[in-house]
């Protein structure tokens, strides 16, 4: 096991954290904090997806032959 270092207004959040979240320790509250981080970055990506109807549908068309082989 690791210890980190934090400052008091810190610790005081994670802490609430805790208390909102219903975790039963400050690993889960860390691990729920990097997988939103996750999710969140992964959704910026998402965003600068751009293709037009034409490329959609092709790509739609590609996956669906790939799932039925």
């Amino acid at each position: 096991m690791k210890t980190i270092a934090v400052d008091e207004s810190t610790w005081k959040k994670i802490k609430m954290l805790k208390d909102k979240l219903d975790a039963r320790s400050y690993d889960e509250v860390l691990q729920k904090l990097i997988e939103t981080w996750h999710l969140v970055e992964l959704d910026k990506k998402v965003d600068n997806v751009i293709m037009d109807d034409e490329e959609a549908e092709m790509l739609i068309n590609l996956l669906e032959k790939k799932k039925g082989s």
